[in-house]
Formats: C-alpha cells, structure tokens, sequence
C-alpha cells in the first residue's frame, strides 16, 4: 500500500502556559501532532508546566533605547511608507525603538521553527544596524493573483495575504466609477506595546526568535504605549492571557520558543493560503417611494387605462469580498 503525503513543519509550542483544556482542544481541534510518539498531550503539557514554574522572573521597567529619526534616515522613510500610515500611524503613535529580547512577552503559543531558521539565514552577527531595521521593519511582497471567473485568487506560503473589507470608490470619468479592493502583504513590522512596566510583542515572533539564535539581545522595532491588553489589538481568546497569567510574576516570554524545556517540539501541518476576492454584480427592482415619504395614493384620473403605473424601479450594482 502506498503512504499518504503528509508533509509537516516544525513547531515549537509553549504548552505550559496554557490550561488543560485549551490544549486539549489545540489537538482535538487543529493541525497539529507531537513530534514525540511516544507521549501525548497531557504529559507534554505537565512536562511544559513543569519546566515553566522554575523559570525566572520576567524583568520590569527595562531600559528602551529610543531612536533618533534625524540620525537615521532610513527611519524617515519607513515613517513616510503607505503601511506605516495607515496600519501604524493611523491608530496610535509609534516610535522607534531598540528593545530587550529577553523582556518581550509572547503574542502567541506557537511558532513556526523552520521559519525562525530560514530568517536566521538571512542575517548574520556582523549585520550593521541599518540592515537590522530592514530586517525587522520590511515590506513584505504577494505573488501576482489570477482570474477565475468573477473571482481573483492570491495564493501564498505564509499568511501574509490582506485584502481590505470595505472597498474604495472613484470616478474616472464622467458617470463612470471604479469600485477597489485593495490586497498586499500583511503588515509585518516587529512592533511593540508598552503596557504597565512590561513589554508585549505585538508582531514579529519569527523575527525576534531569528535574532535570538544570532545571539542578538535587543530588536528594533516600532513602540507605543498603551494602557489595557485589549489595546494591543491582540486575539485575546487563548488562556494565554488569563489575568493571573499575564499579570502575574511570570507570563509568556518570546525567548521560551527556544528553550527546550519549556518548548514542546510538534508537527503542524503544511497548508497554502488562499485569498479569495469575488465580485456580484446584483441587479435589484424595488417599489419607488416618492418625496417625504408619505404613503402614494395614484390620482386614476391622471393616467390612461389600464395602466396605473407606479413609477420606475432603481437598479444597484453590488460588491461584495469574499
């Protein structure tokens, strides 16, 4: 009997921070499987807590080396980029900064390991600390879609596809109007929250984790404040961050994806990205209402037999994204 493809990558997973049933749900629910078959996820995950309880404490009120944007000018042109204004600017202000790896609290309970390895390819110890900011605040790029239909398909490795949901109207002519949905790399920035003392990674888990295994110890990146974890925009929904977690001593850190112990080694299936933008064009008839609203009672006397016409229906063109 011939076997079944099933390609996989390499996982690490940060199990011990979260409870029981979450992770139980993890493997029930998702593509992902031990890498060790001769365990399974409940003892991966006591092995996990255990390795947790004799961690350090995360450090506090860290040094932030800011950076001076008149000194650097390839932060001026970071900050003039369409995606810094309208993914970073638009909502909050954002600084650059230079920040400790080993006080970065994690986003996530897991990470790609065969990604964090192909970045750690693409920078060296000697790199010059402009080459560091490209590395950590770059444009990312999306292969040319195709056209099926009433459809535009992109395709990718990685999630790194976005399509904005609202589109853009304008006019290129007199009476004639392009509707836009605008689709390009998701913002990938390494960026950074300050919250109450402490640091949270936001964005940039592979890239922080690339620079760790370096032997890096700071990342730049871009910064703001904020004064709640629901600030941070982050999926909130992963016991990760149950208050008595990630307000206690020692919450989630970056550089846990690293450390063996703590880490459970998986297998995550490998998986293509799709994004699908369809285009409906509706046609729809519907009773016209005259001015003011009032109830329209048609004068017969005004029209020819039989016809009591009602007026002329408003035809729409809709679209919508999938």
């Amino acid at each position: 009997m011939t076997s079944t493809n099933k390609p996989f990558r390499n996982v690490r997973a940060i199990l011990g921070f979260l409870l029981k049933a979450e992770v139980d749900a993890i493997f029930k629910q998702q593509p992902f499987e031990l890498r060790d078959e001769k365990t399974d996820p409940p003892h991966a995950w006591r092995s996990s807590c255990d390795a947790v309880r004799t961690l350090s404490t995360t450090p506090t009120n860290v040094q932030i080396g800011f950076l001076d944007e008149t000194q650097l000018p390839i932060l001026k042109t970071i900050r003039s980029r369409k995606t810094f204004a309208k993914y970073y600017d638009a909502i909050d202000d954002h600084n650059f900064a230079m920040v400790p790896i080993n006080a970065l609290l994690s986003p996530q309970w897991f990470a790609d390991l065969d990604y964090i390895h192909e970045l750690a390819s693409q920078i060296t110890e000697a790199a010059s600390f402009e080459d560091l900011i490209r590395f950590t605040i770059a444009e990312g790029t999306i292969t040319e879609p195709i056209i099926s239909g009433s459809q535009v398909i992109f395709t990718s490795l990685r999630p790194d596809i976005y399509a904005d949901q609202i589109p853009t109207v304008r006019e290129v002519e007199s009476g004639e109007f392009e509707i836009v949905v605008r689709a390009s790399s998701r913002p990938n920035y390494v960026s950074v929250a300050s919250i109450g003392g402490r640091l949270v990674l936001t964005n940039g888990v592979h890239h922080v984790c690339a620079l760790a295994l370096r032997g890096f110890e700071s990342v730049p990146c871009v910064l703001r404040s904020v004064s709640r974890i629901e600030e941070t925009g982050l999926n909130l929904q992963s016991t990760l961050f149950r208050p008595d977690l990630f307000s206690g001593q020692r919450p989630a850190q970056v550089l846990d994806f690293l450390d063996d112990k703590v880490a459970v080694p998986l297998r995550m299936r490998s998986m293509y990205h799709i994004l699908r933008i369809g285009i409906v064009v509706e046609p729809i008839r519907i009773p016209a209402i005259p001015d003011g609203g009032a109830a329209f009672k048609p004068d017969a006397s005004k029209f020819a037999p039989p016809s009591l016409g009602l007026g002329t229906a408003t035809v729409q063109g809709t679209t919508s994204t999938v």
